[in-house]
């Protein structure tokens, strides 16, 4: 079997390179329009660097962190800016609790996974997802959905399944927390989005830096990035980022992980009044997640003890006990013959073994116009494509697969923005308008199967052999267990490869998608202004069970669906250093499957999935704007995917959030500033009123199925009641202090806590709180800059759950728990030129 999956990267070589073929052909094709825009005539006006087009849109003015500038010899002209924007609006106001992370704060921590941005965003929960990639961080107990210059990147559920996050390509980070807003469209239920500001060409000259990045745990990763003018009104950035890693801890540096990414972005000012953007990027990824250990307890938490044990046999549908390897039907489970709890190394690895890999291969392009028609009016076209193919094969120690052979994302957006004055009875009012239209097409073939995973049956004291994994169901054998979808069918063209029908991830889907959009801010006073919007998103889908499906389990489904979504939000400024705001957001989301198509399974449930948000807040800028302080509190409730089994009955269940935040920036001096951020949340998942509860794969945790003879991996419903969250913390905190001297000397300082978490529904099991202290300390002149990076300086030992509360994977609990790294370092080298 080994031999089987280990050939099948080599088939996804093959179908990348077919895939690139594709890209390829597309990229040549839009730089062939740029090419007959050459010819146009060239623009006067070439001096100031051409920013990004639509990102934030008008309801959002976030605000950068106050971050010392780094001394640099090469300087901009005074009207000049090397630094991309996301600010285009320039509205003053905020109505939802916003922060930019510019691109010197990314450097400050190294910023290369998306849990990292806990240091600057409080409300973001460090996990560790095994088996699934995280391409999302999780803020505020919900997955922070992604764009990409305000265009959503389409290839995600659960903030998971998606390509890595590559940050080596973006100039900034725009971190929203809320529901998405009017002008980007929801993708699913989300606790905020995440908006990369990708890197923008150098207008002014020629001009780049080199860096390499070594240190414990197998930390290796290198990037170039340079660019200039081409003509005084066209010019291009190129980068190029690479790393070749492994370790026994940490998510996105192991068990292995070997990135290629590479990038280019042109800007082009054909006429004064019109700029062309174009962004494209190839990503290569290879990594092996690790899940850490399984049967986790709370010996294991506190003291590192081990509950070992061998697999004895499993019980069929009858209850009937049968010694040796065998795959039990839900609701049965397995036996182990438990022994003696034992001292375990942290590193031992549930997935260390070489035929396990998550292969990934992604290419995105963008292409922005924007037209200054007057000064009061803008037309912007943005236009995003992409591509993915990935698979997940791991063995946990059971097979989990998940394939997506080709992946297709299409999406166009047309804005219309203007401003104008106009009287409203007795006030004269000030009106910016954001309005126009979305078309999306998508496209994909998703191959998804895992339920059988007795993954408490293996002894991680001992070595890992092929006898134990569990045999794949055939149809004859599912028909016995009274379910035919849990038959394992063959995944055309992966052999060794199986996966599930009727499981609501396994589709082959295409769908279109109109969006109408319409967003209108309006000044009533110099103090008072008010932000309505409304989006409707017109659905056309099309899916059925994937090629290959035997007939008897072929499903198919066509669907058309209208999802409104509705905003308000009221601003208000008493004082000239105090403003206060007030967001109501109402709308309806879909549920995808796990690389965002949909499935045959979806009813007209599915795609209609009520969600509301309230929020209000309000920021003081003290002490001459050297202090801010931005409080608010929100309430929100939607739909969170549940675990199902193949023809299940329940995918998703009501949750719903509350909390509050603060987060202040103190900057004392010009070189030193200090960012304080605290987040208390709440969160549940109310199943009152559902025929069944949630699904876990074992409801409590090894030492009791010791103690009391019960079995492994039973997979049990629970009691339909309101559940808090499992796998997550409620109490959020942050600092990050940073100075730089005159003479390029600093430093930066930041700290991550988290209160405690309970891994499953029996709420016994828990990760206790606990915090990291991080360090940077750094020299920089106008040639090159060194720095070095202390993690965890203090050796805090605490660890991550399998899933956090809103994953579906949560029902796994009590079957991973993965150590976090220790203390470590990292030092890294930059050469500018």
């Amino acid at each position: 079997m080994g031999a089987k999956r280990l050939s099948n990267k080599r088939d996804f070589l093959k179908i990348s390179s077919c895939s690139y073929f594709y890209f390829s052909f597309y990229f040549f094709a839009t730089f062939s329009f740029f090419s007959c825009l050459l010819q146009a005539q060239s623009s006067e006006n070439n001096d100031k660097l051409s920013p990004l087009a639509s990102t934030i849109p008008e309801e959002i003015a976030p605000e950068y962190p106050l971050q010392p500038s780094s001394i640099r010899s090469k300087k901009p002209k005074e009207n000049q800016s090397i630094d991309a924007t996301s600010d285009q609006t320039e509205i003053e106001e905020t109505t939802r609790t916003a922060q930019i992370v510019s691109r010197r704060s990314l450097e400050s921590i190294n910023f290369q996974n998306v849990n990292e941005l806990s240091a600057y965003q409080v409300g973001i929960n460090q996990t560790q997802m095994t088996g699934s990639p995280q391409a999302e961080p999780i803020l505020r107990g919900l997955p922070a959905t992604r764009y990409r210059n305000g265009m959503l990147v389409g290839f995600s559920r659960d903030a998971q399944f998606g390509p890595l996050m590559n940050p080596n390509m973006d100039e900034n980070l725009d971190m929203v927390t809320g529901p998405s807003n009017i002008i980007f469209g929801p993708q699913e239920l989300a606790g905020g989005y995440l908006n990369e500001i990708t890197k923008s060409p150098y207008f002014d000259r020629f001009q780049g830096e080199a860096s390499y990045t070594a240190g414990m745990y197998g930390t290796n990763f290198w990037n170039l990035d340079f660019g200039g003018p081409i003509k005084n009104n066209l010019a291009y950035r190129l980068d190029y980022f690479g790393q070749d890693g492994s370790s026994y801890y940490n998510y996105y540096y192991g068990s292995y992980l070997r990135r290629e990414s590479g990038y280019l972005a042109l800007s082009y000012k054909p006429y004064e009044k019109l700029t062309i953007d174009f962004n494209g990027e190839i990503d290569s990824n290879s990594l092996n997640p690790p899940a850490g250990l399984n049967r986790p307890t709370q010996e294991l938490i506190n003291n590192r003890l081990y509950l070992t044990g061998s697999f004895a046999g499993w019980f069929d549908q009858n209850g009937v006990f049968h010694k040796g390897i065998g795959t039990s039907p839900p609701g049965e489970g397995y036996a182990v013959n438990w022994g003696a709890a034992v001292p375990i190394d942290p590193r031992t690895n549930i997935l260390n073994n070489p035929i396990d890999s998550t292969e990934q291969f992604y290419a995105v392009s963008q292409l922005i116009e924007t037209l200054e028609v007057s000064d009061n009016f803008k037309i912007i076209n943005n236009s995003l494509f992409e591509y993915y193919s990935t698979f997940i094969d791991q063995m946990i120690p059971v097979d989990f697969w998940t394939v997506l052979p080709a992946g297709y994302n299409f999406d166009d957006r047309i804005e219309n923005q203007f401003n104008f004055s106009a009287p409203i009875g007795n006030l004269f009012t000030h009106n910016s308008i954001d309005c126009g239209l979305e078309f999306r097409y998508f496209s994909d073939n998703e191959y998804s199967g895992v339920w059988h995973s007795p993954v408490n049956t293996w002894d991680l004291t001992k070595p890992l052999l092929d006898i134990f994994f569990s045999p794949i169901v055939s149809y004859n054998q599912a028909l016995l267990f009274g379910n035919p979808y849990l038959t394992d069918i063959p995944v055309p063209g992966y052999p060794g490869f199986y996966y599930n029908s009727h499981n609501f991830v396994t589709t082959a889907s295409t769908f279109y998608k109109l969006s109408p959009f319409y967003q209108h801010k309006i000044d009533l006073s110099e103090k008072c202004s008010l932000i309505f919007g409304g989006r409707a998103d017109f659905y056309s889908v099309h899916a059925s069970s994937p090629p290959g499906t035997p007939l008897p389990l072929f499903l198919e489904n066509n669907m058309t669906a209208i999802l409104p979504q509705l905003s308000m939000s009221l601003t208000y400024d008493p004082f000239s250093w105090m403003n206060s705001h007030f967001t109501y957001f109402f709308g309806q989301n879909p549920f995808p499957s796990a690389f965002g198509s949909f499935a045959p399974d979806f009813t007209s449930t599915y795609y209609h999935l009520t969600n509301q948000y309230f929020e209000i807040g309000t920021k003081f800028n003290l002490y001459k704007d050297k202090v801010s302080i931005d409080l608010s509190g929100f309430y929100q409730d939607g739909f969170i995917p549940a675990y199902v089994l193949p023809q299940g009955s329940v995918a998703t269940t009501q949750a719903y959030l509350k909390g509050s935040q603060l987060q202040a920036i103190w900057t004392p001096l010009h070189n030193l500033s200090i960012n304080v951020g605290y987040a208390f949340i709440d969160a549940h998942e109310d199943w009152i009123g559902s025929p069944i509860g949630p699904l876990t794969t074992q409801p409590y945790p090894s030492n009791i199925a010791d103690q009391l003879g019960l079995r492994v991996d039973p997979y049990v419903f629970l009691a339909p009641l309101n559940y808090p969250f499992i796998g997550f913390p409620r109490n959020y905190a942050n600092t990050v202090i940073t100075y730089q001297s005159e003479k390029g000397l600093g430093f930066s300082l930041w700290t991550i806590v988290q209160s405690g978490q309970f891994l499953n529904y029996d709420y016994t099991v828990r990760i206790p709180s606990w915090y990291t202290l991080n360090a940077r300390i750094f020299y920089t002149t106008s040639k090159w800059e060194i720095s070095l990076y202390f993690y965890n300086f203090t050796d805090e030992k605490y660890w991550a759950p399998g899933a956090p509360g809103f994953i579906s994977a949560r029902s796994f609990n009590y079957d991973f728990i993965t150590p976090q790294l220790p203390f470590w370092i990292q030092g890294s080298l930059r050469i500018f030129f």
